[in-house]
């Protein structure tokens, strides 16, 4: 089985240690199908050296994803996996994320980018490992996946539709040291955030997520998420809470409910 190694480049100067939500959803498609591990490189000291001890250490040419922001992320993004690449010509390196999704055919130019996930990429990702994992990669078949062609052209599917949060598997917190996660805010002395729902139903003219989502904003129940706040209390005795949806309040009544289900929580 060849292993998945999930990486999230550091995201700011400081390092500042945001958990990495975004692959603790697409992890949480793979659960109990394949081997994945997720790598931070906000809280690694030298992300490179790790990764090529992990890729080393693999029996087979492993398949590396990035996320990839524009900003600090992709300017890291760039050069370590350009290393990599050379280093271990062999594995296989997806990129997605906000800039690949965007700019899908600028990183299919690159030498190191062999896919590109675009858009919300939880089925879209376990749908291109099974593909390739297979041997037999019927990349057209599958929204959301770009690619070069016969010709060596980057090519891409038609996008993928949003998934429903609320019909995805839970986040599986044991993936990632959460501890290392948890810092002081002005709401708590033990924050951790969370993304309970995708998209917004507005078009503003200065938004990135207008192009990702189109108007379509799709939620975790209340339920669901109260359950996550629970849990963050429970074992890490959080005591507030930072949503990093984009735009939390979209549905007044779900609002009301969840807080009212944390209310015991104190």
């Amino acid at each position: 089985m060849k292993k998945i190694i999930l990486y999230n480049p550091q995201s700011s100067a400081t390092k500042k240690p945001i958990m990495p939500l975004s692959l603790l959803a697409v992890g949480a498609v793979l659960e109990e199908k394949y081997d994945y591990q997720i790598i931070d490189g906000n809280l690694e000291v030298d992300a490179l050296a790790r990764l090529d001890a992990v890729i080393s250490e693999c029996e087979s040419p492993p398949i590396v994803a990035v996320t990839v922001m524009p900003g600090p992320q992709l300017q890291q993004a760039v050069s370590l996996c350009r290393e990599l690449k050379r280093r271990h010509p062999h594995m296989t390196m997806i990129w997605g994320g906000y800039f690949p999704t965007q700019h899908w055919d600028s990183c299919l130019r690159s030498d190191f980018v062999d896919y590109v996930v675009r858009g919300h990429g939880e089925v879209v990702f376990r749908q291109l490992l099974d593909a390739i994992t297979t041997g037999q990669p019927q990349l057209k078949a599958i929204a959301g996946v770009a690619y070069r062609d016969e010709t060596g052209e980057p090519a891409s599917t038609m996008e993928a539709p949003i998934p429903n949060p609320a019909q995805l598997p839970m986040m599986n917190f044991d993936r990632v040291p959460v501890e290392r996660y948890v810092r002081p805010t002005f709401m708590g002395t033990r924050t951790l955030g969370y993304h309970s729902s995708y998209g917004c139903p507005f078009f503003c003219n200065f938004c990135a997520v207008v192009n990702m989502v189109n108007g379509r904003w799709l939620p975790q129940t209340a339920a669901q998420v109260a359950g996550v706040v629970e849990t963050y209390h429970r074992r890490w005795g959080v005591n507030a809470v930072e949503f990093f949806d984009n735009n939390f309040f979209t549905h007044h009544q779900r609002v009301a409910e969840f807080s009212e289900r944390i209310m015991p929580l104190g």
